[in-house]
């Protein structure tokens, strides 16, 4: 899909992945962009960004993002939902609302909006692009409900994509762990998966999707050779989360 006047979306615009992509595509001629977040200040200004604070857990206000977003912009052709967070934990004590909440935000959320893309645009062709993430593929232990959010968005792509009308198109992205500070709203001292990439490489990425209608963006180069080895060799899976269940236990220690 070409980029130049599109009119996006992007929830989790304030900080990390989101506020990189922001600030790369307002540099594209005609862009309009809602930027939907909790921290406004940290949003760049510009004619084109219109902000608007929203917790995207509520459906009340993922509908009036919609609402805000065609009154500014008279319509809606890219829908980037990007906004999510993770909980570094042993899971251990029954909490019914934790994890309503991390659901209701990372994947109730991405769906409905999906769902409110293609009643908005019946004949118009649009996108929504959603962050999953490479631990969709493959669980970390420390980071067992956020892999179980991320393993739900990726089935439901899956399916997903023998549904979609012929004008929508739906990309899912598949970023490793990112240097932001996302790891560090999980906890503060929370054990950082490996491998690691730059955000301007997701971002480069993400543009580069767009621009080709890719239904998997995969921002690291070796991760797809990585799981093919992976299925070969179900050892490498299990040497890969022993290692990572000692770092979770000597986080426990520690805290």
């Amino acid at each position: 899909m070409e980029l130049k006047n599109k009119r996006i979306i992007i929830t989790g615009a304030t900080s990390g992945i989101g506020l990189g992509l922001l600030k790369s595509l307002v540099e594209i001629k005609g862009i309009r962009v809602v930027a939907a977040g909790r921290k406004m200040e940290n949003l760049p200004t510009g004619e084109s960004i219109f902000p608007f604070k929203c917790d995207v857990s509520e459906q009340a206000e993922v509908d009036n993002l919609f609402r805000f977003a065609v009154e500014k912009m008279g319509g809606i052709d890219i829908f980037v939902a990007n906004a999510g967070y993770a909980y570094y934990e042993k899971l251990e004590t029954p909490d019914w609302e934790r994890m309503e909440k991390i659901y209701a935000t990372n994947v109730f959320s991405p769906i409905y909006s999906l769902t409110k893309m293609i009643e908005l645009n019946k004949t118009n062709e649009c996108l929504v692009l959603i962050t999953a993430s490479a631990i969709a593929k493959v669980p970390v232990p420390g980071y067992s409900l956020y892999s179980a959010t991320k393993a739900s968005l990726d089935g439901f792509n899956t399916a997903m994509q023998y549904e979609m009308p012929s004008n929508v198109h739906l990309s899912m992205l598949y970023p490793v762990a990112t240097y932001t500070e996302f790891f560090e709203r999980a906890d503060q001292k929370a054990v950082v998966p490996w491998p690691r990439q730059q955000p301007e490489a997701v971002v480069k990425a993400i543009l580069k999707g767009i621009k080709q209608n890719k239904k998997r963006i995969y921002p690291f180069p070796c991760f797809r050779i990585a799981m093919y080895f992976i299925q070969l060799l179900p050892f490498m899976r299990t040497i890969y989360l022993k290692y990572s269940q000692k770092q979770l236990n000597k986080w426990k220690k520690a805290s």
